[in-house]
């Protein structure tokens, strides 16, 4: 007889088939249950899959898995974690509740999940954030309302994508932390950037000292720039001005996609671009086209 993932107190309370919350209790083969390619979150420490699979062979999985029913199969959309230490643990069969969600419910479900559990790094994270923003035409503040976190929290977390590819990886393995990381971005120079990052590494700065260094070197800058002959260099601003400035542009446009989204009934987000800039607008089914084609025509012809 195969090992169980089931663990002893959960079978005591909650039989097959029965439901829970509104979802369907089983126990499927692991197998059957194919990962979410919209995870996430991309590092599994192999020593926590390890630890957490001893852990399974003594008391099963506690916590089942939460799946989706799919043609082939079903879907992963939470706790791939548990999956991949009960593959270890040589399970066999695994606690799932199965719950109904087409493909995009699967994608918010699993980002919201992992971003609740706070499982990932700054960088997945920042990932996330703006996979949702994208599937869903999200704009920040509207993600942020959802995710209820404020919005300024959400902004610094997807500027951490604009690091060098270099700092992501010191970022990613701990070397430098999200506060170093932020403080950093105050520079333009990808040079400065990495050789900066690097003397944080061994120097083990503080994050205010890191701040105060990029001020230094962006006033130093400026000072350079303004003796050249004839030169007519404005001051350098500082980080935080910059990011106020940004921040208000962005939370002028946010104001107009919700008041936009507002008027149609339609997830709609507008992005600025160098030349210019476009709206989006999102909709599920073909009645929700139907009604957005028939109010612009409606609109075109008053």
């Amino acid at each position: 007889m195969g090992r169980r993932g089931l663990g002893r107190g959960l079978s005591a309370l909650i039989a097959t088939g029965e439901s829970v919350g509104g979802l369907r209790f089983e126990e499927l083969p692991v197998s059957a249950v194919r990962p979410n390619a919209m995870q996430p979150r991309r590092n599994f420490s192999e020593a926590g899959i390890k630890e957490l699979a001893t852990s399974i062979k003594s008391v099963g999985i506690l916590q089942p898995l939460v799946v989706r029913p799919t043609e082939t199969g079903f879907e992963l959309i939470a706790g791939e974690r548990r999956l991949r230490a009960a593959k270890e643990a040589g399970i066999e069969r695994v606690p799932v509740l199965i719950r109904q969600a087409d493909e995009d419910e699967t994608m918010e479900l699993a980002l919201v999940e992992n971003l609740q559990r706070e499982q990932l790094n700054p960088l997945e994270t920042a990932a996330a954030y703006q996979a949702l923003m994208d599937s869903f035409g999200l704009t920040r503040e509207q993600l942020a309302a959802r995710l209820g976190k404020s919005r300024t929290s959400v902004t610094n977390t997807l500027r951490l994508v604009q690091l060098p590819e270099s700092v992501r990886v010191m970022l990613q393995e701990g070397s430098i932390s999200e506060g170093h990381a932020r403080a950093v971005l105050g520079l333009k120079d990808e040079v400065e950037i990495l050789r900066l990052a690097k003397e944080i590494q061994q120097e083990k700065l503080s994050v205010r000292r890191v701040e105060e260094m990029v001020r230094e070197i962006n006033a130093a800058a400026w000072a350079a720039a303004s003796s050249e002959p004839g030169a007519d260099t404005p001051p350098p601003d500082s980080p935080n001005k910059k990011q106020r400035e940004a921040d208000r542009n962005s939370e002028a446009l946010d104001r107009i996609s919700n008041k936009i989204t507002q008027a149609i009934k339609l997830q709609t987000r507008i992005k600025k671009s160098r030349r210019g800039g476009k709206i989006e607008i999102r909709f599920k089914h073909d009645e929700e086209l139907e009604t957005i084609i028939a109010k612009l025509i409606e609109d075109k012809t008053r």
